[in-house]
């Protein structure tokens, strides 16, 4: 994917609108930034200088840190073909780690060592951890799904078992330029779908091995709030 293409395709996107980009605010620059999480340059001086610093900020993030989900986000909107995914920044789950994981503890032996591991590495980087199953709702489940990982800060996502609900939620999670972590007990990692083998895992072998691992992992990826 050549990301200067698309960084180049997006600036004449945002620079076609004379009005927005000279003299306008807030707008496609903006809005991108603050749906990966990127800080925009406040309105001091003139509209187009803010917005030089604005897309120099994106096209930081574009060359050294997006994934290509999300590179692939910002080729739509700058081609036209897509608007950003929707998402409600009030909601309580805003900010909230997203644990992808299986549940049925009649079915599965991994569920506690996988809840206490995740939930462990996740706070002790400053981040808080969200489980769908802990969180009472009324309505239709999958709704509620979509809605919290639409609205979370990142996924974390194991594989072990095979839960094919995992496999589902990942893919929407991608789909809408989502970060996702991925970890399965070593026992188990023979079985994942070769589609995404090739995909760097965080392989652990008990709750303490996978609470560290994962842990470093949060922080090498930039995703720690504390040290």
């Amino acid at each position: 994917m050549n990301k200067e293409q698309i960084y180049v395709a997006f600036r004449k996107k945002a620079e076609s609108n004379d009005k927005y980009f000279n003299f306008g605010k807030y707008g496609i620059i903006e809005d991108t930034l603050a749906y990966f999480g990127l800080s925009s340059k406040e309105f001091k001086g003139t509209s187009s200088w803010v917005h030089e610093d604005n897309l120099k900020t994106l096209h930081d993030f574009m060359l050294n840190e997006a994934t290509d989900e999300q590179l692939g986000i910002i080729y739509q909107i700058a081609t036209g073909q897509e608007k950003l995914p929707e998402m409600n920044p009030v909601l309580p789950s805003s900010g909230k780690v997203f644990v992808s994981m299986p549940m049925n503890k009649e079915k599965y032996d991994c569920v506690d060592q996988i809840r206490n591991g995740t939930k462990a590495a996740i706070e002790l980087t400053g981040n808080k951890a969200y489980y769908v199953d802990l969180d009472a709702h009324n309505g239709n489940i999958s709704d509620k799904i979509i809605e919290e990982i639409r609205n979370c800060k990142f996924l974390i996502a194991d594989f072990t078992c095979q839960n094919t609900g995992v496999y589902f939620e990942v893919g929407y999670a991608k789909g809408i330029g989502k970060t996702v972590i991925y970890t399965c007990r070593q026992d188990d990692f023979a079985n994942i779908h070769f589609d995404i083998k090739q995909i760097q895992f965080v392989v652990w072998t008990d709750e303490t091995a996978l609470k560290q691992k994962l842990r470093e992992q949060i922080q090498k990826s930039g995703l720690a709030v504390n040290n």
